[in-house]
């Protein structure tokens, strides 16, 4: 969904400990096969074998890297709330504030278009991560709660700048677009060719800003 304002990873268990060896690029390429597996199969219906395989790395190579499964969902996710955070951060020479916050989350709806594999990770992962029991479950929460943390936030900046009505009800506003972001990621993988997931956002803010957006130093009621 959207990019968490500090990045942070689900609990792991049995993860890598610290300090321990492997490559870089190794690394890379066992969360990139495990990213798309994890998308295709789901968590639990993925062997460690299978990531093994996919790497080109024997099952020994494979937990020298990541002695846990649970370690490797970390890693997993980890990397993709990173990619987010660096491709919206990237935009602007300064941290986005009010309104700039809605419009990266066009924007970054719109760079999801073109991760099909990130989009269907995130939405299979969601449908498992509701499982109390689920390692991902933690980072769910956390990565929902942020979402809607940044984005009221924003509003409350807005206001502050005068760029919004001091009566804006800035934390149902953050939930229902955190919603309607996931809610399009669906729509959008069963029918690509008819869901435009960017525009709907970007007519949404459009709305948003009309009813509640002012003008900086208009008078109370001027929109």
């Amino acid at each position: 969904m959207t990019a968490d304002p500090a990045p942070r990873t689900p609990r792991r268990g049995r993860g890598r400990p610290p300090g321990s060896a492997g490559t870089g690029a190794t690394r890379e390429r066992i969360v990139a096969a495990a990213a798309e597996l994890f998308a295709e199969r789901g968590y639990h219906a993925t062997p460690m074998t299978s990531i093994a395989e996919a790497a080109a790395l024997s099952q020994t190579g494979l937990l020298h890297h990541f002695p846990s499964k649970e370690g490797l969902l970390a890693a997993v996710l980890e990397q993709r709330d990173l990619r987010d955070f660096e491709a919206i951060a990237s935009r602007r020479a300064a941290p986005a504030r009010g309104w700039q916050v809605y419009d990266d989350m066009v924007e970054l709806v719109r760079l999801n278009a073109g991760r099909e594999g990130i989009v269907r990770l995130f939405t299979s992962l969601a449908g498992e991560a509701v499982d109390p029991d689920h390692p991902g479950h933690e980072w769910l929460g956390h990565h929902h709660d942020s979402a809607v943390a940044l984005l009221t936030a924003a509003l409350h900046d807005a206001v502050d700048d005068g760029a919004a009505d001091p009566a804006v009800p800035a934390q149902t506003i953050a939930r229902q677009l955190v919603a309607l972001m996931d809610g399009l990621q669906l729509q959008w993988l069963m029918a690509p060719d008819r869901v435009d997931m960017a525009q709907d956002v970007a007519e949404y803010v459009v709305t948003l800003r009309a009813r509640w957006g002012r003008e900086p130093g208009a008078p109370a009621g001027h929109r």
